[in-house]
């Protein structure tokens, strides 16, 4: 189904997670463009959680929005009058709700049933043989074959006749953002051009896709001692745990904790603009900073490389290459006394890649 010359009333469902909602930014700029160049951009609509719809307050203007509340919150009422629904997630929900909102073209991939839901679809495709060379091992069949979130997405926009011309995720922070980024550095004493390391020191209590304390607190002990930087800690909602936990390993440091509030996204994408250098585990803020052209090292522990392979100039990807791994599993399933291993191996790389980055104020 291609849009051709054609503006349909087109309702787009964006992701459910940052970082492929980032991933995603250049499609959906190119739908944008698309309609505005046609004089029709009001006739685009985005549908997705209100606090990920935050984030591109600023980048697609004119555009409408229908936001809801968490991951499952669509409703048919709010998608009737489109004529074609265009599906970026992978859920049969949200088909279910475009086909119960009376929308005539449904456009998404393949996965599991729902292309009985939808009118057209792409099939994403599947793993198959051993694992590639430096990755480690291979799925049981039949794995959804691991590859850059970006690229399906571009294909997916293109499979309707629009060109995604420029593939690289950008965001811009707004005004408003970036005011309350200076305001929250101004509490910490860090004015106008005063550097500092942006460190993503939240993530899921207790999960082994977030980054152990005993990896980032020598890291950024070291990077203190030698430059005399200050940290900047972040975390999402319901990470504050993980943060203090960390925060209180750095005595002695100049590390400052954005809670109380924590940053919104859009506050979190203006202190990433800002910053000397970001550290991260592999997530959605990882896809923030480098958006808005930071410098940045990723630390990938049981995540895939391959979900994000397209990285940004500026941006260092870590891993350790282990047997069991990548494995995706929020619970290492080795015994306790091997368990992580793959943060275990990575922890000297970390130290060397931070300590490589010049972070001395000019």
């Amino acid at each position: 189904m291609r849009l051709a010359e054609s503006t349909p009333r087109l309702l787009v469902r964006t992701p459910s997670w940052l970082g492929d909602l980032v991933m995603c930014e250049p499609a959906l700029r190119a739908l944008h463009e698309y309609y505005a160049a046609r004089g029709a951009v009001e006739r685009l609509t985005l549908a997705g959680p209100r606090h990920l719809l935050a984030l591109l307050d600023a980048q697609l203007p004119g555009a409408r929005c229908a936001p809801f509340d968490g991951r499952s919150g669509e409703h048919p009422a709010d998608w009737r009058g489109h004529e074609v629904a265009l599906l970026f997630n992978n859920t049969l929900r949200s088909a279910w709700t475009a086909l119960r909102a009376g929308i005539p073209r449904r456009v998404g991939w393949s996965r599991d049933l729902r292309a009985l839901l939808l009118t057209d679809w792409m099939v994403p495709p599947r793993e198959a043989g051993a694992p590639p060379l430096s990755i480690g091992r291979a799925g049981a069949w039949p794995r959804w074959l691991p590859r850059p979130y970006a690229a399906a997405c571009r294909e997916l926009v293109q499979s309707v006749g629009v060109a995604v011309r420029d593939p690289r995720p950008r965001l811009i922070p707004s005004p408003a953002a970036r005011a309350d980024a200076a305001r929250r550095l101004g509490r910490f004493g860090l004015h106008d051009r005063a550097r500092f390391v942006l460190v993503n020191a939240g993530g899921r209590p207790q999960s082994a896709k977030t980054a152990p304390v005993w990896l980032f607190a020598p890291v950024l002990r070291a990077l203190w001692e030698r430059d005399r930087v200050p940290l900047v800690l972040v975390c999402g909602p319901g990470e504050e745990r993980v943060l203090e936990t960390l925060h209180g390993r750095l005595g002695g440091v100049e590390a400052h904790p954005c809670t109380a509030p924590i940053a919104e996204l859009p506050e979190l994408a203006a202190l990433c603009e800002r910053a000397a250098l970001v550290l991260t585990a592999d997530g959605g803020p990882r896809h923030v900073a480098a958006a808005v052209g930071a410098r940045l090292v990723c630390v990938c522990g049981p995540t895939d490389p391959r979900h994000s392979g397209e990285h940004a100039a500026g941006t260092s990807v870590l891993r350790a290459v282990v047997p069991c791994g990548p494995c995706h599993l929020e619970e290492c399933a080795l015994p306790k006394d091997e368990a992580l291993v793959c943060w275990r191996r990575i922890g000297d790389e970390v130290l060397g890649q931070c300590l490589s980055e010049r972070l001395r104020p000019s």
